[in-house]
């Protein structure tokens, strides 16, 4: 069970960091999402999350942010190690349920080709 723990330490928390995969300047959109990502050195897998209000109130962008991190958490193994992600829903963004928001974060990976 220990595999699937999502620590502080799988988060972009820090404004450097973000700024870091912006720079890098890869990114990725599909209809929903849009993605910014970038390889670093160490093996740590990170997502960071930008929700705009434009989304919808609180309560569908914290519902919106933890489907997001709970399908990373689940399939993180796929990506390649050192995988920086930041991923921006957007306005309309029509995901109701897990499955969804896995399918969501599958075609950014396909399309970013950060599977291993």
């Amino acid at each position: 069970m220990k595999q699937f723990a999502f620590s502080r330490a799988s988060r972009l928390r820090l404004k450097k960091e973000f700024e870091a995969v912006f720079d890098a300047g890869n990114r990725t959109a599909t209809r929903d999402l849009v993605a910014w990502h970038s390889e670093s050195a160490g093996k740590e897998k990170k997502i960071g999350l930008m929700v705009s209000k434009k989304t919808g109130g609180a309560v569908k962008r914290n519902r919106l942010k933890r489907l997001l991190r709970e399908a990373f958490r689940l399939t993180k193994e796929e990506l390649k190690e050192g995988t920086r992600l930041i991923i921006y829903p957007k306005a309309g963004c029509a995901m109701e349920n897990l499955a969804q928001a896995g399918k969501a974060l599958e075609t950014v990976r396909q399309r970013a080709r950060l599977n291993r």
